[in-house]
């Protein structure tokens, strides 16, 4: 009676310990996952502000549409009453340097 529920114990544990791994190991995937996406939006929003620049037209244009998506996003799914956001076009111009900038390290192999 006491090996078998030794056993047990032991084979409880070890069910434990793998599920504990299967996780971490999925969460870390998930983090690839997310890191990936981010990088290939700001990819596609550098070569769009790129190509905007190249035919003189004005980058905003992308700035503004990233903000009305994020505020439908924010009604849309939101939880909060109240929600502070930086609407100005500085505030907007400025987000889309620091995204340019990160993406120009990155493409000199500097890490942030």
């Amino acid at each position: 009676l006491l090996i078998t529920k030794t056993k047990a114990a032991e084979a409880e544990g070890n069910a434990i310990k793998i599920a504990a791994e299967a996780e971490r190991e999925a969460a870390r995937l998930r983090g690839q996952g997310v890191a990936l996406f981010r990088e290939e939006v700001a990819r596609g929003m550098s070569q769009a502000a790129e190509q905007m620049k190249q035919a003189n037209l004005d980058t905003n244009v992308i700035l503004f549409s990233m903000w009305t998506e994020a505020i439908k996003n924010f009604a849309e799914y939101g939880k909060g009453n109240v929600i502070f956001l930086d609407g100005s076009a500085e505030g907007m111009d400025r987000t889309m340097q620091q995204i340019m900038s990160m993406m120009k390290m990155k493409e000199n192999g500097i890490q942030s």
